[in-house]
């Protein structure tokens, strides 16, 4: 049985902050009296998840199951949020996300004139989770953890993952034998600390270490540093239209993944595309090259296509064969 047809029978837990993305999207005709501002003139409203929420719809499009873990307000925000969630086919006993009173859901709305961004709003208060939410939600993986084949975090640093959350989840996984994988957050980079793989962009690792990442010798360098400090079983570095570098501890080398976009529309969103279809394809059996090269196919197709979306198992084997990549 090949690596996509074993999708469907594992069960992925996206720990991470789930985030409602609205969407307002119209036209523009005139400037507004009032200030020198645009006059949009909304025709329709869309409501699509967004934050780890977006890495959930990513595994959905393959087929897995899921659980979600996070917080939300208690809210008409977070209702939303979970019946998008339940949309994607989570089952009510896997969707596991804390209500809070104090914290309102995270909202980003984003006023659309044709493709054209206007401005967004953000509605969120960053706190990080408390002791109490935090043995809660540890609690809740300790209860799935044996029916799940990875475990993925979705850093957007709103306050779920804490370095305490991060070291007692990443210490746990490995006890399990679990496979952890990590989109980090800069602020909270070395914290994730004998991981499966840490799956930054160029500019986020380059941050961490304090240098402009451009050439692969730079890039091969970053990871050199970032492994000895934190030692994650392999790094990728995700490049832009220069596609993506893996850097295996285990031998101690780097493979460069050139892009296979051909046309580049919107990247929002690639991350998550990247690190769910990683992480599931290798659960699926794959190893640590192969499902890079799977999630770069994957990240080739969305980057095609307008907003967050996702590829489907069809669309990344026809980019493969596309490239003659046969696994």
């Amino acid at each position: 049985m090949n690596a996509s047809q074993t999708l469907s029978k594992l069960k992925i837990c996206v720990i991470g902050d789930y985030i409602l993305d609205e969407y307002l999207i119209g036209q523009v005709h005139r400037i507004s009296p009032e200030a020198p501002v645009p006059v949009v003139w909304v025709r329709k409203e869309e409501t699509k998840l967004g934050g780890a929420g977006n890495v959930i719809k990513n595994l959905h499009t393959l087929n897995t199951q899921m659980v979600a873990m996070g917080r939300i307000g208690n809210d008409a925000a977070g209702e939303k949020l979970e019946k998008l969630l339940i949309e994607e086919n989570i089952k009510p006993s896997d969707l596991l996300l804390m209500k809070s009173k104090d914290i309102p859901t995270i909202v980003k709305t984003r006023v659309l004139a044709g493709h054209q961004q206007v401005c967004r709003i953000d509605r969120e208060e960053i706190i990080f989770i408390d002791s109490d939410e935090e043995d809660t939600l540890f609690q809740q993986l300790e209860q799935k953890i044996e029916q799940c084949d990875a475990v993925i975090l979705s850093d957007y640093d709103k306050g779920i993952l804490s370095p305490s959350f991060i070291d007692r989840v990443t210490k746990y996984c490995k006890e399990k034998k679990k496979i952890v994988t990590v989109d980090p957050q800069v602020s909270h980079f070395f914290n994730y600390k004998n991981v499966s793989i840490l799956t930054p962009n160029h500019h986020e690792a380059g941050k961490a270490i304090g240098k402009v990442l451009e050439t692969d010798e730079d890039i091969l360098d970053a990871c050199k540093i970032i492994i000895n400090k934190i030692q994650p079983n392999a790094l990728m570095i995700t490049r832009g239209e220069k596609g993506m570098s893996v850097f295996l501890s285990e031998d101690a080398s780097i493979h460069h993944i050139p892009t296979v976009a051909r046309e580049v529309f919107d990247v929002t969103g690639a991350g998550d595309t990247v690190i769910a279809v990683y992480t599931a394809y290798h659960a699926a059996g794959l190893n640590q090259v192969e499902a890079s090269l799977v999630a770069n196919a994957a990240a080739g197709v969305v980057v095609g296509k307008l907003g967050a979306a996702s590829a489907t198992v069809d669309e990344i084997e026809e980019k493969l064969n596309e490239l003659n990549v046969w696994l």
